[in-house]
């Protein structure tokens, strides 16, 4: 497998459901704080995942707080600027993606969750 391929997404298929991540995000800005799904790595392990963090800060964002939102976890924020692309049709159709970019992405956020929860 070639690390550095690239790899061509539909983003016409993404419409519906950034759509929804969208409207769920705004529906889980006005539940209760306490409210989330507990990460199954951090459980077991103490270790946080790459993701650990992205609804809080989705919710944080779509709240209106977005420096709490940054704080949690930046990509939540990332997540939240691309399904507003995404459903307004501002990328195009078909957009050629470098999987090292989506790999990079995710390790810089799984380096931020290591070092915020002072494991590194």
């Amino acid at each position: 497998m070639n690390v550095l391929a690239t790899h061509e997404l539909d983003v016409r298929r993404l419409r519906t459901p950034a759509a929804v991540f969208l409207a769920g995000g705004l529906v889980l800005a006005h539940l209760p704080e306490g409210w989330g799904l507990p990460c199954p790595l951090r459980t077991l392990t103490g270790v946080p995942c790459p993701f650990c963090g992205v609804t809080t800060s989705v919710r944080d964002a779509l709240g209106g707080r977005v420096r709490a939102a940054l704080n949690a976890a930046p990509l939540g924020v990332v997540l939240i600027g691309a399904a507003i692309a995404i459903a307004l049709r501002l990328i195009p159709a078909n957009v050629r993606i470098l999987r090292i970019v989506l790999a990079a992405a995710v390790m810089a956020e799984w380096c931020f969750e290591l070092h915020r929860f002072r494991l590194v």
